[in-house]
């Protein structure tokens, strides 16, 4: 194809506590990538927000993962979600670029081969069919994604450190098996979560609370999270969870206490974001 297409994914909030690769919630923060035939590859950033200087970039690899690299184009990253904090940069970075690369080069993207793609490259589908398909969303390997229906008494509201941290890393401290009391606590905190977001009972999201399967191990290595977690609850969230690998973290806030809950968090020492839902996925 001739000329500039485009093309953007969503950042997202993985696991939501118990929901450990399965659950994730899109965010209206977005990763906009423009890509024009080229005689060599090349990648520009815009803004503040876009990888280290040596480091890997996801759109680049995205790119050459959808049309290969004999196909070289000129991508032009217009990227508002903040690297490292555990809110899907690199699942709106690769779904993106991957999906801008197959417009310029092929034509329109299939939304469930871009997301097969991105959630190989990333070795797990929460963020990857939240970026693609928006919204609320659980997946599990080798099936689609559904949607699920947020109930309109939520809002999203991420508290985002200064710290980063790597998602590889993040993973690597999960062990690989569990005790059978913890698996069946999990699940229970899972229908709970579930239920309670869907149904719009808070009293529900009580009993998620907890999650042993990632978010306890991550509080371990930082201690820090946990407290920030208890502080947000304390300032009057519905439900608190590490987002992804953190370590921002994800409040869920309803809409009557949205006033008190800012008020009470406007003292900590993070980032305070309110940030909508972003109902559509890759545009």
């Amino acid at each position: 194809m001739d000329g500039t297409v485009w093309a953007s994914a969503p950042a997202s909030s993985a696991n939501l506590g118990p929901g450990f690769d399965v659950l994730a919630l899109a965010l209206d923060l977005r990763c906009r990538v423009e890509a024009m035939t080229a005689r060599e590859w090349t990648v520009t950033h815009r803004g503040e927000h876009h990888p280290a200087e040596g480091a890997g970039d996801a759109v680049l690899a995205g790119a050459i993962r959808s049309v290969g690299d004999e196909n070289p184009l000129r991508l032009l990253v217009d990227n508002q979600i903040p690297l490292g904090k555990g809110l899907g940069s690199s699942a709106a970075a690769l779904t993106a670029g991957s999906a801008a690369a197959h417009r310029a080069v092929n034509g329109e993207a299939d939304p469930t081969t871009v997301f097969e793609m991105v959630a190989d490259m990333e070795d797990h589908c929460d963020n990857a069919a939240a970026a693609v398909f928006g919204g609320l969303v659980m997946c599990a390997p080798g099936s689609h994604p559904r949607r699920l229906e947020l109930h309109s008494i939520y809002q999203p509201v991420v508290l985002i450190p200064d710290a980063r941290t790597l998602t590889k890393e993040s993973r690597n401290s999960i062990p690989p098996s569990y005790d059978r009391e913890v698996v069946v606590r999990t699940i229970s905190r899972a229908a709970h979560l579930i239920t309670g977001l869907t149904g719009g009972d808070p009293g529900f999201l009580d009993d998620a609370q907890g999650d042993e399967i990632h978010e306890s191990i991550r509080g371990l290595a930082l201690p820090w999270i946990g407290e920030l977690m208890t502080k947000t609850r304390k300032a009057g969230a519905a439900h608190v969870s590490v987002s992804g690998s953190g370590p921002a973290v994800l409040a869920l806030v309803t809409k009557d206490n949205m006033d008190e809950f800012m008020a009470n968090t406007a003292g900590f020492d993070t980032d305070v974001r309110p940030i909508p839902v972003a109902r559509e996925g890759l545009l």
